[in-house]
């Protein structure tokens, strides 16, 4: 079994040999270089990887991405496509090896697309790069996707394959917007690029327009759940940054799918922003109810350390419930030890509940 690894770059140098590193045991990789003036090539060279220059004008990743695919040689059995600030994990290729049975077209694996201060998984999620040789293709300007093309998808996950994204805080995503203007143009029934350009007017506070985009995308069909509630509570934060009420959206996201956080705490945000403590305290003691999802699901790190339990406290507190304030900010505490405020307010409760002691219940 031959394992390609095939990726696109530019101006990649300071990543190469961290790339190379972490691909150790694949018979080929292949890069396309798009016209870096750093030294990549070079390097890549360097290290034994298989260069090529390409052009794309005008500029699409799918493009990009099916032109170094199509440089792959013949012979490799399974393709699997990094970005140059992605590293796999050691072991990889065993853990691909077992997996992959025969009849397997994709094979699935953990991504980490964005890591904590700390260094602990942020963003995480099932990705599927993986493929057989023949028989796929790259499609969409931006954020393109991998589709079958005369083969069925026949997924396997690859347990304990992960790839962790380290991106380049150099870089600038200014271009995506325009990319996916253009995107939505040419493929204006796609629901993937119009949740897309709704996410980037919102990430550009363009709320009014990302709200239009939203509603499009969820009259659409194509989607799938975990995206449709997602797209429900920007719609919320939209209406937020208007300063409208959100709550209706938020309630609609948790109708949709109740088992993950996102939604509840969301409307714990919403409650707290009002000061409706009761509500704010139900939500957010709600979501904390509520494990991790499966990894198939994108899992939104805001909602899984300090955040809950940090409106979970607020919420108690302002109800009377002091003693279990206290519990969940000094839980918040620990998610975020460095965090002045989540530090005063525990101090702040404890004094409190230390100087309001009844004295007729104090051990005698």
């Amino acid at each position: 079994m031959k394992i390609a690894i095939y990726g696109i770059c530019l101006n990649e140098a300071k990543f190469v040999d961290r790339f190379m590193d972490a691909c150790a045991g694949a018979d080929y990789v292949v890069i396309a270089d798009t016209g870096s003036t750093d030294g990549t090539q070079d390097l890549f060279r360097a290290r034994g990887a298989l260069v090529h220059q390409i052009k794309v004008q005008p500029w699409r990743f799918d493009h990009a991405r099916n032109a170094a695919l199509s440089l792959v040689p013949e012979d490799a059995d399974i393709c699997f496509a990094l970005d140059i600030d992605e590293v796999l994990s050691e072991g990889w290729r065993e853990k691909l090896e077992a997996a992959w049975v025969e009849g397997t077209t994709r094979g699935q694996y953990l991504l980490v697309y964005s890591h904590l201060p700390d260094g602990s998984p942020g963003v995480q999620f099932l990705n599927a790069r993986i493929h057989s040789r023949f028989g796929y293709f790259w499609r969409h300007i931006c954020h393109e996707a991998l589709y079958p093309d005369g083969v069925e998808d026949r997924f396997v996950v690859v347990n304990g394959l992960q790839v962790d994204h380290y991106p380049d805080p150099e870089k600038s995503r200014s271009a995506y917007l325009s990319m996916l203007e253009r995107a939505v143009k040419a493929e204006p029934d796609e629901p993937r690029m119009a949740y897309y350009l709704a996410r980037e007017f919102f990430y550009n506070r363009r709320y009014e327009e990302a709200i239009t985009e939203f509603q499009r995308y969820l009259d659409m069909n194509g989607h799938f759940t975990a995206e449709r509630v997602a797209a429900m509570i920007f719609i919320g934060k939209c209406l937020d940054g208007l300063g409208q009420d959100p709550l209706s959206w938020y309630h609609k996201a948790i109708a949709d799918l109740p088992i993950v956080r996102e939604p509840w705490v969301a409307l714990a945000e919403a409650y707290y922003k009002t000061k409706d403590w009761p509500n704010c305290y139900a939500a957010a003691a709600k979501a904390l109810s509520l494990s991790p999802p499966p990894d198939r699901f994108v899992r939104d790190p805001h909602c899984y350390g300090s955040v809950p339990h940090d409106l979970a406290a607020l919420g108690a507190w302002n109800i009377g419930m002091h003693e279990v304030a206290l519990k969940h900010a000094r839980i918040a505490c620990e998610y975020s030890p460095e965090d002045e405020r989540l530090l005063k307010n525990v101090e702040f409760m404890e004094n409190y509940i230390e100087e309001h002691k009844d004295p007729k219940l104090e051990p005698h």
